[in-house]
């Protein structure tokens, strides 16, 4: 059997290659910002291919990859890389919890796209009657974010709706207010989920304006 001190010990490995990680880190962003792009890019590749290693080590990698990685990358403004990481280490650390997720949301993926086609159509008319030049993207919900919406607000799969999300990019800072007063315009806004990090930027200096309103299935729809 597994002696009493067996997992502390590992924990203090693990520990110190954590510390070890964020040292190399810092180091290479002192030296270079772009070597620190690298390393991410490396984490990211090196997550995608864990399976040829034994299950302890799978986990103590990805546990890493969340814990450092991921904020760092969310840090850099990095967000494909940052949903990435977090996507995968979630597959090793929850492998059950992934699972089923990757799955539920594999089935319902062909309705939400006709939705969200229909809302995307919906809203570039609307925008356009006003004069604004908008490019509109689909952005699906990474499966770690379900997963942690679905512990923070205790509710099953099937009663969150918002699995994706409308990205709306402009010209200008001022047509970013014009296009949400018309998005308000087209759909009813949702009271107290509205932010402004246009005005207020987050860590990384992210801007741009949140807002979630009930979409044309009555249904509610992040923008």
């Amino acid at each position: 059997g597994e002696s009493d001190d067996e997992t502390p010990k590992k924990r203090r490995v693990e520990f110190r290659r954590s510390a070890e990680s964020l040292r190399k880190i810092f180091l290479a962003m002192a030296r270079d910002f772009r070597v620190m792009v690298i390393k991410l890019a490396d984490r990211t590749h090196n997550m995608e291919t864990l399976d040829g290693l034994p299950e302890e080590r799978r986990r103590v990698v990805a546990r890493e990859t969340m814990q450092i990685y991921a904020p760092l990358a969310h840090r850099l403004g990095i967000r494909k890389i940052k949903w990435e990481l977090e996507d995968l280490a979630f597959k090793y650390l929850e492998p059950e919890a992934y699972a089923k997720i990757a799955e539920r949301v594999a089935k319902t993926r062909e309705q939400r796209e006709e939705d969200l086609a229909e809302a995307m159509a919906m809203l570039e008319k609307h925008l356009a009657t006003d004069g604004i030049k908008a490019h509109i993207q689909a952005r699906p919900k990474h499966l770690w974010s379900i997963y942690q919406k679905m512990k923070r607000e205790e509710v099953d799969f099937e009663e969150i709706y918002d699995l994706s999300a409308l990205r709306v990019i402009v010209d200008r800072v001022g047509d970013c207010y014009h296009a949400l007063g018309l998005v308000h315009d087209l759909w009813m806004p949702i009271p107290e989920r509205f932010s402004d990090y246009i005005a207020m930027p987050k860590s990384n200096m992210y801007q741009s304006l949140h807002t979630k309103v009930i979409g044309p299935k009555g249904e509610p729809l992040e923008v």
